[in-house]
Parts: structure tokens; C-alpha cells; sequence
């Protein structure tokens, strides 16, 4: 590998330059994130890149091992473990005892490493990545010194083996607890190394499979928030439930902005936010989001919070009554600590029931249109919600800087409910969206029954029809129709493609594969009452 290529132009000499280039290289590759036939891998084309001369193989070198999933790469480039024949090869289980010449060539590419994720399904089904992890625990070495961002995945009879990966710069941590009753000591033994094996850390992520206990009875909760109660850095804290005197000492934190838990009892907010408390808690908090047991519990959060919001999130173990929504929204609208709200999500637990019988109308959440600052409205519950042409103007011209709306996304309906069944037309979809210019992602309920009326649905007519001319910004949309209109969607199976195209232009040039998605049967079929 040459030092500097001849024929190369000067201006690639220069970092900068260098480093812009390469972040064109790099793909996120998540799934779901582009359509697989748009992406192909960058690691190949970094790896070419490093050897192409060495003022491109530091930048190229680090692009390629900043993000890995598992530490098989690093100990097959040490020559611990062979390169696997296939995804399923075993190897029989032996010691893995690094030579220093082998740890060397670790340290080389380790330190490089900014986010890793570990779990089960990165393994190789042997022991040899669990010996490694062992031996190298026993160690004072720290595997990925610079690492960022740590994503742990395993069982907690593996999780003695997450010491050797916590380092001084790890910024942010996120671990799913798969189980818990065989050795729950490995989980406790992680939250009492977190403080000082990660002075720097910034946020912590704790989640948990539903099925293991309920959050306020979890019984790693108390280790862990006394592991939060010695991290003084952190600001963004997501856990299933929190003890009091954890939540207070979060309060406390200049940095701290962002919590994500089951929401206290009510007793206990008085307790945490009651003047005694003194008023500079919370002072730097934008964003909270609740997973919320008793309705009573969030009348008690909306009177007591004592610093304003932009981003609120709800998640309710109990059904949306209509008159408790209405008062929640009623509490936002005329608490000074909730008139900035730029973001609110409203739903309810997949657990819950769907409940065709519950309407939720626009009164419900009318006091809503009084924050005009929103930018996000989410409601998604498992009930039947009536949302009329009518409403949308009001929502409209109350929400100016509206980018998302998104309502019954999940579940429940949103087609014609009882008791004064309202219909949205397609055409009242497109005035809607162009009465909301800022608009970028929408999901709400129509109805298709007069789509024939509004439209000429013969193919050459959808193809000769001028895409409409539009600045709306509209990148997402998710149309519900109600059950019984199948036949309609399948008539017009393909037609409703080109339809949308020529609706929706922008939609359909950035995102060619949505507009055949557009369309969604509701979850549920609300009960028409039949009036005399």
C-alpha cells in the first residue's frame, strides 16, 4: 500500500474532504429503514477503500469498524476463531487464552469500535466468543475503549460477561432483560459496575419482556435506581418503573432531560414534587413519557409538574374512557407547564381490549387545539373514533405547524361511529393535507364508497390525470377503511396505485413503493345505533 497515490488530486489529502465523501459511503442498513433492492452494503467498498493508500486507511478504517453487531470480527482479524464455513458451524469448546500479539492486533481495530450490539443472535452457536469475553474478564483490558454506545442482548446467565465491553467514554447503554430468575445476580452485578466502569455515561435504556412481572414489582428495579443515583451525567433515563428517591435525584440533574418509566403512584408525585421538594427540579426536562396504571396517578402528574414540556408521551394499562381523555386534554390546555407542547402521544397497551362501543369524538380532544405549537398529535387507542371533514379544517387551522398526524394508527377504528356517523372522502384527504402545508406524515380513517363518484376509475382516465401540482410535503400516508368496504379496495386493487401517484406526487417520487401501501382495513367494525 503506497503512502500517497501520484495521480491522486490534492484535494482528497485533506480530511475534510476525505471524511464527507466516506459518509456518502456509509448505508444505514437497517431494516426497514430503505427498501432492501436501494441498499448495498459499504463494507466492502470501505475495506477497498483502507487499501487503496494510507491517508485514505485511517478514516476508511474507522468508518468501517465503528458500528458492529457482535465481537466475532475482532477475533477472527486476531486469528482466534476461523472464519465460519457457515452460519450454523460449532466448534468444540475449549479455553481461549490471547496471545499479546493477538490482543494487540484487538486493540488495533478495537479502538475504533463506537457502537456495538451484542446478543445471542450475533453468536456463533459455540462457547468460543463466551470464553473470550471469560477470559478477557479476568483482565484489567478493556475490549472497545472508545465505545460509545453499547446495546446488550443476552440472557442473564451471559451477562458476567458485559464488564470486559463497559468502558469510561460508553455514553449510552440499552439492555433487554430476557429473564431474570436464573442468575439474577450477573444483572445486579451490570447496574453495579455501570457508575464506575462509565463515568461518562448519558443514558440508560432498561427493557423487559412483558411476561416476567409487572413494572412496580420488578425485582431489579432497586438495584438499578441505586446504580442511577450515583450517575451524575445522565440525561435521558427510558426504565419500566423507578423508585422514588431515584426519580427526585434525576429531578435534581442539570443535564437531565428526558424520562421514560411507569408513571408513580399519586402519593408518591406529591411526595417528589411538592414544595418541600423546593422548585428547581425537573428545571431542564423537555420530554417525558409515562406508562400510566391509574388514571388519578395523571391528575396528579398534570397539576404538580412544575416546568414546561414539549414533548409528552402517555401509555395507558387501562382503557380510554372518553370523559377522563376529555379532562386529561382539559388539564393540558390550561396549565402553563403544557401551552409549549410541540409533541403528544397518546395510547393504549396492546393488552387492552378493543372496544367498538367506545366513541371518541373531536370534543374529546378539542381543548387540544388550544396548544397551537403542536407538531406531533398521535392518539392511538383500541376504540372507534368519529373524526369528521369538519374536524380537520378546525385541527387545520388550530395546528399551523402541524408535521404528523396519526390517529388509531395500530388498532380500533376510526370508520363511521354512532352516535352521528362522520365519513373523511379522499378528496377531503387532499383538502386536509393541502391545508396543512408543513404536513409529513398522516393516518386516518375514509370511507371508499364514493370514490367513484369522486374519480374516474377507468385506467386510462387514472393514467391520463395530471398529477396534481402541490407543495404539500406529505411523505407518509396510511388511509383506514372500514372492514365491510373489502370489495371496494379489491375492485380497484392496482387502480388505487395510480390514483394515489397522481394525488400524492411527492409521496410517490421519494418513496416509489408507498403509494401501493396506502391503503389499511380498520382493526374493528364500530356498532352503527340505528335511529328512528
Amino acid at each position: 500500500m503506497s503512502s500517497v497515490n501520484p495521480t491522486m488530486h490534492r484535494a482528497l489529502l485533506i480530511p475534510e474532504i476525505l471524511s464527507d465523501i466516506i459518509s456518502y459511503i456509509i448505508v444505514d442498513e437497517r431494516p426497514g429503514v430503505w427498501p432492501t433492492e436501494y441498499v448495498t452494503s459499504s463494507a466492502l467498498t470501505l475495506f477497498a477503500l483502507a487499501l487503496t493508500c494510507r491517508a485514505f486507511s485511517e478514516q476508511a478504517l474507522d468508518a468501517l469498524w465503528n458500528n458492529f453487531k457482535g465481537v466475532e470480527p475482532l477475533m477472527r482479524c486476531a486469528g482466534i476463531i476461523p472464519a465460519p464455513k457457515n452460519r450454523l458451524q460449532k466448534d468444540n469448546a475449549y479455553p481461549i487464552i490471547p496471545t499479546e500479539a493477538q490482543l494487540a492486533i484487538i486493540a488495533r481495530y478495537g479502538y475504533r469500535v463506537r457502537s456495538l450490539e451484542v446478543g445471542m443472535n450475533y453468536w456463533r452457536r459455540d462457547y468460543l466468543t463466551q470464553s473470550f469475553l471469560q477470559t478477557i474478564s479476568g483482565s484489567s483490558r478493556i475490549l472497545v475503549p472508545n465505545l460509545r454506545s453499547l446495546e446488550i442482548g443476552f440472557p442473564c446467565r451471559l451477562l458476567h460477561l458485559v464488564p470486559p465491553l463497559l468502558g469510561p467514554r460508553l455514553q449510552h447503554f440499552f439492555i433487554t432483560i430476557r429473564d431474570y430468575e436464573i442468575a439474577r445476580q450477573h444483572l445486579h452485578t451490570v447496574f453495579q459496575c455501570l457508575p464506575s466502569y462509565c463515568p461518562s455515561l448519558e443514558s440508560l435504556t432498561v427493557l423487559k419482556f412483558r411476561h416476567l412481572f409487572h413494572e412496580g414489582d420488578a425485582p431489579f428495579v432497586l438495584p438499578m435506581s441505586h446504580a442511577i443515583q450515583k450517575m451524575p451525567k445522565l440525561r435521558a433515563v427510558a426504565v419500566p418503573a423507578i423508585t422514588k428517591d431515584a426519580l427526585a435525584y434525576l429531578g435534581g440533574l442539570s443535564s437531565f432531560t428526558d424520562i421514560s418509566s411507569h408513571l408513580p403512584t399519586g402519593s408518591d408525585l406529591e411526595d417528589i414534587l411538592g414544595s418541600s421538594r423546593g422548585p428547581i427540579l425537573f428545571e431542564n426536562v423537555d420530554s417525558v413519557d409515562w406508562e400510566i396504571k391509574e388514571w388519578r396517578d395523571v391528575e396528579v402528574f398534570t397539576r404538580l409538574w412544575p416546568h414546561k414540556l414539549t414533548s409528552m408521551t402517555l401509555r395507558s394499562e387501562a382503557k380510554f374512557d372518553p370523559s377522563l381523555l376529555q379532562v386529561l386534554c382539559d388539564s393540558l390546555h390550561v396549565r402553563e407547564a403544557f401551552r409549549n407542547l410541540q409533541c403528544i402521544y397518546l395510547s393504549e397497551l396492546v393488552h387492552c381490549w378493543l372496544s367498538p362501543s367506545t366513541i371518541i369524538t373531536i370534543d374529546t380532544i378539542r381543548p387540544l387545539f388550544h396548544l397551537s405549537q403542536l407538531r406531533v398529535v398521535d392518539i392511538d387507542t383500541r376504540s372507534c373514533m368519529s373524526i369528521g371533514a369538519n374536524d380537520l379544517v378546525e385541527m387545520a387551522e388550530a395546528w399551523h405547524s402541524l408535521e404528523v398526524l396519526l390517529l388509531n394508527k395500530t388498532d380500533g377504528s376510526m370508520s363511521g361511529a354512532a352516535p352521528i356517523p362522520q365519513w373523511v372522502t379522499v378528496p377531503e384527504v387532499v383538502t386536509f393535507v393541502e391545508l396543512c402545508p408543513t404536513l409529513k406524515d398522516l393516518c386516518i380513517g375514509i370511507t371508499l364508497c364514493t370514490v367513484d363518484d369522486d374519480y374516474d376509475m377507468d385506467l386510462a382516465s387514472l393514467r391520463a390525470l395530471e398529477p396534481r401540482n402541490s407543495d404539500s410535503r406529505l411523505e407518509a400516508l396510511t388511509l383506514k377503511y372500514p372492514r365491510d368496504e373489502e370489495y371496494i379496495r379489491k375492485t380497484y386493487s392496482s387502480d388505487f396505485g395510480i390514483l394515489f401517484s397522481k394525488l400524492f406526487p411527492r409521496m410517490s417520487r421519494r418513496h416509489p413503493f408507498e403509494v401501493l401501501q396506502i391503503l389499511h382495513s380498520d382493526t374493528i367494525e364500530p356498532r352503527i345505533q340505528q335511529t328512528d
